[in-house]
């Protein structure tokens, strides 16, 4: 009787762990950003419920001596790329795990791989091995480069550590440039949107018709950028430079005006420096390059179908880069890689970024004048 009792319970409990299980794969839209659209919360959604058996979302709770994660992440995908590769860079660094809430891994996913299966760092992937501590040691930054972070052993009050704010600074992250780069590797819905506009920017520059998708092999970004950068020997060689002028929230928020001088100055730095000059302009305001830049003869401007990740996939495969400000631009560089030009107007004074800790050294800033600020 008593075994029978028994075997009843143990049953019970174990139908009870695996109804546990299968509800923590499905999250609410109250834990949605509200920055996210209505579309894009929706979509998030649908991809967890059609993830509930990916054992990336369903495993059960990790051992988390040692932790570093994000919940919460403000602005648009620059923000949010920051925030994460800070956040693996310090898991890396100690060999903590890394907890990234569903909504922001899902969110970068609908640009890049993010594929942490094929890196050394654990992904926690139970929301509750996190959320629910309450020895957590949470600490903001905008752009500060906390030393006490890199020091190893890691001081035992930062081993429950979370990321607030948006942790501007690359040195979390630069030592593992590589598998960052590995994570933020464009998908194939984001290069097949590109790859038709790469087709035509071809046939517009060198009169030559190709198309990446006639063999039905899958068209990879750097396929796509080495064709651009490396033309076959009967093309002439073109150097591509990257341009974004950020407008939009800048004008209010930083009271930042891009100004025209600044971006024909830095067209004109490249056009003496290398030969065969093609400038690949992004921006949130393309009225704005028309009417100041659109009458260059070697000047091309994004579609205005294309969405964030579509402008950054597209900078990305130019060789050097033109930016206004804004981590977007910054990301836009870091991908593109060679010769960087920033305008001076950014970061702005309230945010006390010091200069050497959110701008690599390879960033230049040679025009002696900046962009109008209204004050």
């Amino acid at each position: 009787m008593m075994v029978g009792i028994l075997v009843l319970l143990i049953g019970f409990y174990q139908l009870l762990y695996a109804f546990r299980k299968s509800n923590a794969l499905f999250v609410s839209s109250s834990v949605f950003s509200s920055g996210l659209s209505r579309h894009a919360r929706s979509s998030v959604a649908i991809a967890l419920a059609e993830n509930k058996t990916d054992p990336e979302l369903n495993d059960s709770l990790l051992p988390t001596s040692c932790i570093f994660g994000i919940r919460f992440s403000d602005g648009a995908i620059g923000n949010r790329m920051f925030l994460f590769a800070s956040a693996y860079g310090l898991a890396r660094l100690h060999a903590c795990h890394l907890y990234v809430h569903p909504w922001i891994i899902f969110d970068l996913r609908s640009t890049f791989t993010v594929n942490l299966n094929q890196t050394p760092v654990k992904l926690v992937k139970n929301p509750a091995a996190f959320e629910n501590r309450t020895d957590l040691f949470r600490r903001y930054s905008a752009c500060t480069l906390f030393e006490d972070l890199f020091k190893i052993p890691l001081p035992e009050n930062y081993t429950k550590y979370e990321l607030l704010g948006f942790y501007q600074a690359f040195g979390y992250f630069d030592r593992f440039r590589t598998e960052v780069a590995q994570l933020f590797e464009f998908n194939s819905g984001t290069v097949g949107y590109i790859t038709p506009f790469v087709e035509e920017l071809i046939k517009l520059v060198w009169k030559y018709s190709i198309n990446f998708r006639s063999n039905n092999s899958q068209v990879t970004h750097d396929i796509l950028k080495t064709f651009l950068l490396h033309p076959p020997n009967n093309l002439p060689r073109v150097t591509w430079i990257g341009v974004h002028i950020r407008r939009g929230d800048f004008l209010s928020f930083f009271k930042i005006d891009t100004s025209p001088s600044y971006l024909i100055w830095a067209m004109n730095h490249y056009r003496q420096k290398y030969t065969n000059c093609r400038f690949l302009i992004a921006s949130d305001d393309k009225t704005f390059v028309k009417q100041h830049l659109g009458h260059f003869n070697d000047v091309v401007i994004t579609p205005p179908n294309f969405f964030h990740g579509h402008d950054l996939a597209a900078l990305a495969l130019c060789e050097h880069s033109i930016l206004t400000g804004g981590t977007y631009s910054w990301w836009a560089a870091w991908f593109a890689g060679g010769n960087v030009i920033h305008d001076l107007n950014y970061p702005v004074p309230f945010q006390k970024c010091v200069k050497e800790h959110y701008f690599p050294p390879w960033f230049m800033f040679p025009h002696n004048s900046s962009s109008k600020r209204n004050e």
